[in-house]
């Protein structure tokens, strides 16, 4: 009877192991969703788009009055470094040259949860798939 017991409990915490390691990788196999197409991000949801499309990286910010050029490498699926190009947004932070590495975290349907890191500062971040 014990036996048995030791091997009920040993067959659950394999399949309880198992449902938590497939729900991560679950979660990340979707990161191709963000190699292409548009998106949004940031506290207003509506001002910002990010535009991905082959090694081009384009945000647009208040409705497209200003604008961030940047490229794109892929380091994996779920990452990559964007290169800053240039950007006439007022009071941006970054010089031309400087590189972000982005993070997937988790794909939950459209929403893509990330991590940004610039000169050793990190930040999350979702962005949401319109197209």
């Amino acid at each position: 009877m014990k036996n048995l017991l030791k091997f009920g409990a040993l067959i659950s915490l394999t399949l309880i192991a198992l449902a938590f390691t497939s729900g991560e990788s679950e979660g990340l196999q979707d990161c191709k969703i963000l190699h292409e197409g548009t998106f949004t991000y940031g506290p207003t949801k509506d001002s910002i788009r990010v535009y991905i499309k082959g090694n081009k990286h384009r945000e647009t910010h208040y409705n497209g009055k200003y604008t961030i050029e940047s490229t794109l490498e892929w380091v994996s699926d779920c990452e990559y470094n964007t290169t800053l190009l240039s950007a006439d947004l007022p009071n941006f932070p970054f010089e031309p040259g400087v590189v972000m590495n982005v993070k997937i975290m988790q794909v939950k349907g459209k929403e893509i949860l990330y991590t940004a890191t610039v000169n050793g500062n990190s930040w999350p971040g979702i962005f949401t798939k319109l197209e």
